[in-house]
């Protein structure tokens, strides 16, 4: 084989792999822009989504769009989103059965409908226009109705962090989607519901001082004097209280109010609790008792 033969074999090669190259690029990326409509579509909200850019993995199938705007119906303007990577997400199933979704610096102004009752709070604690970023992932079994909230996180600057973590049994998604259009769907899915476990985690920045603050404002006290009026109601319900587990978590909040910081609320039930029985328990502390649940606090970070 000659030099010349093999030159133009090799060119031949590479002209085919550069077409398969682009031809797999553009099959995935249209693959990609279809999933972020159904992912839109999912929200049931949505009206339209645009994007000036979208970076997707060949392979990992994670798909990532920048300078992104969505409109929301009856909202007066769009939502400014930074990024919205989607790592996966279940587009055979009207009803997904997984989902992980991460959306960096949502932008909503103050005059924007969908701040329309609380942009007079936000105000009164000084804060101008929101800027979160969003993370949540859930694993859903259609048939056994089971659904496991592996990750749902909430950060806003200057406010704080939270983040859920939570197993929810006999919950039909299908029926809660018929909601809107069948407000008796709702009646009949809450006696069915249970909560198997749940975790909340919060970081404060600064929104429990604001708290008080306006709290102090709007009773005409300082903060330090709502502060001990709040800390001595406490202390009497921790004296008068019988059950440990109870008086540890208001000792825990009784630290945190003081100096906020970091607080972990668990439930985790011996077995599922139905979400009626604790709509119909009246006594507060025999629900913290049916569920479980204990509070850890921890000092901010100096």
């Amino acid at each position: 084989m000659t030099r010349k033969t093999i030159g133009i074999m090799a060119g031949v090669l590479l002209v085919l792999c550069a077409s398969a190259y682009l031809g797999l690029k553009f099959y995935v990326e249209k693959d990609a822009k279809a999933r972020i409509r159904d992912w839109a579509n999912q929200t049931g909200r949505i009206s339209e989504i645009s994007y000036q850019s979208l970076d997707v993995g060949l392979f990992s199938k994670t798909i990532q769009v920048s300078q992104v705007s969505i409109r929301i119906k009856d909202v007066n303007s769009p939502v400014a989103i930074d990024r919205l990577i989607l790592h996966s997400f279940d587009i055979k199933n009207e009803i997904p059965s997984f989902m992980h979704v991460e959306i960096q610096g949502i932008h909503i102004s103050r005059d924007n409908t969908l701040m329309k009752g609380i942009s007079p709070v936000l105000a009164q604690l000084g804060y101008a226009d929101i800027a979160a970023d969003v993370e949540y992932a859930f694993i859903y079994e259609p048939i056994k109705k089971d659904m496991e909230i592996q990750q749902l996180r909430i950060s806003i600057p200057d406010m704080g962090k939270v983040e859920v973590s939570a197993r929810i049994n006999n919950l039909d998604l299908a029926a809660l989607k018929a909601v809107p259009d069948n407000p008796l769907s709702l009646i009949a899915l809450i006696p069915a519901v249970t909560i198997s476990g749940m975790t909340l985690d919060y970081q404060d920045n600064s929104l429990t001082q604001r708290l008080i603050d306006l709290g102090a404002r709007q009773s005409g006290q300082r903060s330090e004097q709502l502060i001990s009026t709040i800390t001595g109601q406490l202390n009497s319900e921790i004296q008068r209280q019988n059950q440990p587990a109870v008086r540890d978590m208001l000792l825990a909040f009784q630290k945190f109010l003081v100096n906020p910081g970091h607080i972990k609320v668990a439930v985790s039930p011996p077995r599922p609790v139905p979400l009626m029985s604790l709509l119909m328990e009246k006594d507060p502390s025999e629900r913290f008792r049916i569920l479980n649940v204990s509070v850890n606090y921890q000092e901010p970070v100096k």
